[in-house]
């Protein structure tokens, strides 16, 4: 049982570089020396231990003061382990001032049979911040035939932006009932993906829709809508997860010709 958290705020020196300017972190969490690839710093944040276990309390805060730039990535899944009693849980706050940059790329979360797992994000952005915001779901371990095997999952999306509320999402259940939903995509392995978008430089008529638009087919879903203060949100239910790191990688070098900070390349470790 851990009472893990993660503090880190992201600052602007007067060179124009980014620059933790504070952080603050505790098992689970690790936090692996940060890269500043002259456009974007990238942080990238390791769960010790095998993954989240029943009793896990952990707290993420994340701050980008205006004119700097973050990338926040996972380099591996995010394990939620059988839990025979009890529950655990997660709470992220990410805030991005105004003329920030936030981008997050985690891997996938993988809920085992039997666990009991709630995540609840919310994002504050000022008017004029950037985001680029990215969540994925396995549908649970198909090598070991634990598809949809969950006891309860609980995942919660809160964005404002110049302090009104833009979006309010909850995807909950068991395995079995979010597998019902699973069946309506046509296969029993959908592998879900969120993006949520924020920027002036998107407009509706923009070519990058189009483009966009292109990923649905070949069993892939992809659709997208615009939100409130300069936001979008693209939605992807794919057959399976290679079919879906595809579509997110093709996703991100789309946005890229409108958003410069994503030619950041996140691979490099």
């Amino acid at each position: 049982m851990l009472r893990g958290h993660l503090n880190i705020e992201a600052g602007l020196r007067p060179d124009g570089r980014t620059i933790l300017v504070r952080q603050s972190f505790q098992a689970p969490f690790h936090l692996s020396k940060p890269y500043w690839d002259g456009e974007v710093l990238q942080v990238r944040v390791v769960n010790a231990t095998a993954g989240i276990l029943s009793g896990d309390r952990l707290e993420l805060r994340i701050r980008v003061a205006a004119g700097a730039s973050l990338a926040v990535i996972t380099p591996a899944a995010t394990r939620a382990f059988m839990m025979r009693s009890g529950v655990a849980e997660c709470r992220q706050e990410f805030g991005v001032e105004a003329g920030g940059w936030l981008e997050n790329a985690p891997e996938p979360l993988f809920p085992h049979k039997d666990t009991d797992y709630s995540q609840a994000t919310r994002l504050e952005l000022a008017e004029g911040a950037e985001a680029y915001f990215a969540d994925v779901l396995a549908p649970g371990r198909a090598g070991r035939g634990e598809l949809w095997a969950w006891r309860r999952l609980s995942l919660s999306l809160a964005v404002d932006c110049a302090g009104e509320p833009v979006l309010r999402e909850r995807l909950a259940g068991s395995g079995p009932e979010l597998a019902r939903r699973a069946a309506l995509y046509g296969g029993a392995e959908a592998w879900f993906g969120t993006v949520v978008i924020f920027s002036a430089r998107l407009v509706p008529d923009d070519p990058v829709w189009r483009a966009v638009r292109s990923l649905h087919g070949k069993g892939r879903w992809v659709g997208a809508s615009r939100l409130r203060r300069g936001g979008w949100i693209v939605r992807i239910a794919a057959p399976g997860s290679q079919s879906l790191r595809d579509a997110l990688a093709a996703l991100r070098e789309i946005f890229a010709e409108k958003l410069p900070h994503l030619r950041s390349d996140l691979r490099r470790v």
